[in-house]
């Protein structure tokens, strides 16, 4: 367990105040401020800048308190490891990927180890979800910060254009007049997406009509409705593809694969335990 003072200065980071720190820990705002005083002497360098009312953490301050949380959340699952004998694995998982690569890890994960959460959200979401906690790792298709966060690589997944029959087009500008139909921000797909239109000097604001719709299912129906153009997973489409009920549009210069990721904290304890979960699927 951490030295309590530790507890202590990821409360301030987070709060950025003694007071709430103090009501968060159910002790006196002194006790903070000497519990952070004696680990700032014993350390040889300063937490916490005071000025008048106002503190902010000094950049060592943020660093340790960033760590002290990671060791407080994996040192709590190495005990509850050793206590049952059994690892209890929370799991987040992009919207994108759910109904495609999930049901495949989580049949695998069965055969060895409990999991006991599995968040669906969108990239942003779920790397927050691993900094707090509430999952240990995350399948996710977006972009994330390598400084911050490990992964190890699980599969490429082509991106593409899909529009319903009655549509057509060769370049993305023949799609400008169309309605698109986009994930929300902080979404993976729509990270993709708009970092390739910055290739191309183009943005969102382009298209005719952007409706942004959080669910990729329900983006799938109104394609299929004859209601715009979206670009996602080839996968989630597949029997739609083959059905002809949606179609592929070839755009030139758009060749796009992106890598799915089994992505976790950096220098995690865990970090055998996820390889050996991605080798397995």
């Amino acid at each position: 367990m951490l030295d309590k003072r530790y507890q202590t200065l990821i409360s301030l980071a987070e709060t950025q105040s003694f007071t709430k720190t103090a009501a968060q820990l159910f002790i006196t705002q002194p006790a903070v401020s000497q519990q952070i005083t004696s680990l700032e002497t014993e350390l040889g360098f300063p937490l916490v800048i005071r000025e008048h009312n106002h503190i902010s953490l000094t950049e060592a301050g943020l660093k340790l308190a960033k760590f002290a949380k990671q060791m407080d959340l994996e040192s709590q699952k190495v005990i509850n490891s050793l206590k049952t004998g059994t690892e209890h694995l929370k799991m987040g998982c992009t919207l994108s990927l759910s109904s495609t690569i999930l049901p495949k890890f989580i049949q695998q994960l069965s055969t060895r180890a409990n999991v006991v959460t599995t968040k669906i959200n969108n990239t942003q979401h779920i790397l927050q979800n691993i900094r707090d906690g509430k999952v240990d790792f995350g399948l996710i298709e977006g972009n994330f910060n390598k400084e911050e966060f490990d992964s190890f690589f699980v599969q490429k997944e082509d991106f593409v254009c899909i529009a319903s029959n009655n549509i057509g087009g060769t370049t993305i500008e023949d799609l400008f007049n169309q309605t698109l139909l986009l994930r929300e921000p902080g979404s993976g797909s729509r990270n993709i997406f708009e970092n390739w239109l910055a290739t191309q000097n183009y943005r969102i604001s382009d298209f005719k009509n952007v409706i942004e719709i959080a669910s990729p299912s329900a983006i799938v129906e109104l394609l299929k409705q004859d209601q715009g153009i979206s670009f996602m997973y080839q996968s989630l489409v597949t029997n739609e593809l083959k059905s002809e009920q949606l179609k592929k549009l070839d755009l030139t210069g758009f060749h796009v694969e992106h890598p799915i990721n089994l992505v976790f904290l950096k220098n995690s304890y865990f970090k055998e335990t996820y390889r050996e979960i991605v080798e397995s699927v």
